[in-house]
């Protein structure tokens, strides 16, 4: 797991968080392996998909496929995410296996990487907990933060991860 100082700028988060406050839904999740996604009591927060025909948007993924050494066309398109007060995401991985893998990742293939970045830090609580690790990541303003979810084609379940509930404030990330 590495953590990236200013990846992004006040100025480019702030932007960000305008997109996602502007069109957002409540996150779903692949539950049982199925083709669908499902609300869950395990993700309470809300999701954006953000434009990639958006000039700051492509900027932004160009500038995460650089720095993970893929190609662009290898990553998902962005999303935000909001966390209001009370809202959390139980631990999980960000990789698919077993059904889930057979129904979701045939064609484009498994999460090998997690890179987010922080778009505020003006909230309390809303930690990114690695309960094996035992470390919790503190939101900082244009921050990122990246770890391997499969190396040599081993899940690395060790980045199991939550976020953690917001207290008080919004808590926005891509």
């Amino acid at each position: 797991m590495k953590e990236v100082n200013n990846f992004l700028t006040p100025e480019e988060c702030k932007e960000i968080i305008n997109m996602i406050d502007s069109n957002h839904e409540r996150s779903q999740v692949v539950e049982g392996g199925t083709d669908r996604s499902a609300v869950s009591e395990s993700r309470t927060s809300s999701t954006s998909n953000l434009s990639p025909d958006n000039p700051l948007i492509s900027r932004v993924h160009q500038k995460i496929a650089d720095y993970l050494g893929i190609e662009k066309k290898y990553g998902e398109s962005l999303q935000g995410q909001l966390y209001e007060v009370g809202q959390y995401f139980k631990p999980h991985n960000d990789f698919f296996s077993g059904s889930a893998y057979d129904k979701h990742c045939k064609v484009s293939g498994n999460r090998t990487h997690t890179f987010m970045v922080y778009l505020n830090d003006d909230f309390e609580g809303g930690g990114t907990n690695f309960p094996t690790l035992q470390k919790t990541v503190k939101a900082e303003t244009g921050k990122g933060l990246w770890w391997p979810n499969i190396v040599d084609g081993e899940f690395q379940s060790q980045y199991t991860h939550e976020g953690v509930a917001v207290k008080k404030g919004k808590k926005y990330i891509i």
